[in-house]
């Protein structure tokens, strides 16, 4: 396989998105934004790729064969199933090398029983299915076939504490321990994300085809809670929960299509499911990736808070 060299992102200003285009201009890539039409997004001292709002297979692939894109990385919310699969065909007709789908998340997509309980899990799961189908295919002339890498990079860890998916209330000085608080869990911070898919695109055959699974944090709830309470001075209000009643109380909610419910069960199931040291794609070695320190970064979250 050749170097990439060309990686255009689209969704480079979400949550994730940003992140990962930051780490992307830092690096030695040629790095395009995707926008639709109507995006009130703005990229300053960035290239962009203009495209329909309905994205338009044939108008996005002419784009990306046009700019020569070596890669895509796909930043949208993983529940956009069908937007994902226009923007793989795009990249499949316009010559892409490698596509990264929005598998970015807290929870294990390729694991059956997370399928089962998180059905935004199985969309994931039917994306990288589809890729694989794809990857397949042959394409006209010479230019090889189309690639994949998906990153599961559990909790958003700084994002997430301030915004109670770890199942903490920072601001309300709060901690709701699950199963005792004792479970080892993967997290990220969201710039080591961005430097993980930039390590992934700077290996292009290690890292082809393949599900990988990364961390910067392998913490507990109880670990997090010293690290709060050492970062802001205050004792915290523990409160014991128990994560199997919880999920009865929530799961039927994000049935229903409760979207509050569906972060909390992607909050509770983020912890007591998410261990990657497990996983046999675990990639930090890989992706020569280290550890930071829950210290430092719990200080950052509570300094930003």
């Amino acid at each position: 396989m050749s170097a990439i060299q060309n990686v255009a992102i689209i969704g480079g200003n979400g949550t994730l998105g940003k992140p990962v285009l930051e780490a992307l201009k830092k690096s030695e890539f040629n790095v395009w934004v995707i926008n639709r039409q109507t995006s009130k997004s703005v990229y300053p001292r960035t290239q962009v790729i203009t495209v329909p709002d309905d994205l338009n297979v044939d108008a996005i692939a002419k784009e990306l064969q046009e700019k020569e894109i070596d890669a895509l990385v796909i930043a949208i919310a993983g529940s956009n199933v069908e937007q994902q699969r226009k923007l793989i065909d795009a990249a499949f007709k316009g010559g892409v090398e490698r596509v990264m789908p929005a598998d970015f998340g807290s929870c294990d997509s390729a694991d059956e029983k997370t399928n089962e309980i998180l059905p935004l899990m199985k969309g994931k799961k039917g994306i990288r299915d589809y890729l694989i189908e794809v990857e397949k295919k042959e394409r006209d002339g010479n230019r090889g076939k189309l690639t994949w890498t998906s990153l599961i990079n559990a909790h958003f860890f700084d994002w997430g504490l301030g915004n109670g998916l770890l199942k903490f209330d920072v601001r309300g000085r709060k901690a709701y321990l699950l199963d005792g608080g004792d479970i080892k869990f993967s997290a990220s911070t969201l710039p080591f994300i961005g430097n993980a898919v930039v390590r992934i695109l700077e290996k292009p055959e290690e890292t082809k085809n393949k599900l990988l699974y990364i961390h910067s944090l392998y913490i507990t709830q109880l670990e997090v809670l010293a690290a709060l309470e050492k970062a802001t001075g205050d004792k915290f209000e523990r409160i014991d929960e128990n994560s199997e009643e919880e999920l009865k109380k929530v799961r039927p909610k994000m049935l229903e299509g409760d979207h509050d419910a569906r972060e909390e069960v992607v909050a509770i199931w983020g912890v007591v499911a998410a261990d990657w040291k497990k996983r046999e794609a675990f990639a930090n070695d890989l992706l020569g990736l280290k550890e930071e320190d829950l210290d430092e970064v719990v200080q950052r979250v509570v300094k930003d808070l």
